[in-house]
């Protein structure tokens, strides 16, 4: 039993593929290298290294670039340093809920951490 379909469905059918061409030119270096890591995105730009924190598809923001830095380890600094102080910030709010002393050895933090005002 063989069906029959309308002629221009049979044009769709039987029409030649298309093939689409590349989106970048691969004999030509890149403007930018882009690497996403599990909670920031780093870039290899022309001027230097930038880094922003990973921003989820579906969340329609901008990634907030800072940059640029003379080299990679600069650049992981950067991510390091950000990582403190929403570490540090965390856990002033943790110390300060449960009323923890300097000298508990669960305060964790040293005498120069400085702390962003909240």
């Amino acid at each position: 039993m063989q069906k029959h379909i309308g002629k221009a469905a049979a044009k769709l059918v039987n029409a030649p593929l298309k093939t689409a061409r590349p989106r970048f030119n691969h004999e030509e270096a890149p403007e930018k290298f882009t690497y996403a890591l599990a909670a920031h995105t780093a870039e290899r730009r022309k001027d230097g290294w930038y880094v922003a924190k990973t921003m989820p598809s579906f969340a329609n923001e901008k990634p907030k670039w800072t940059g640029p830095f003379i080299d990679i380890e600069n650049a992981c600094l950067s991510i390091a340093r950000q990582l403190f102080v929403e570490l540090a910030d965390r856990h002033t709010r943790a110390i300060e809920t449960h009323a923890i002393a300097r000298t508990d050895p669960l305060y964790g933090l040293k005498p120069t951490t400085k702390l962003r005002p909240r």
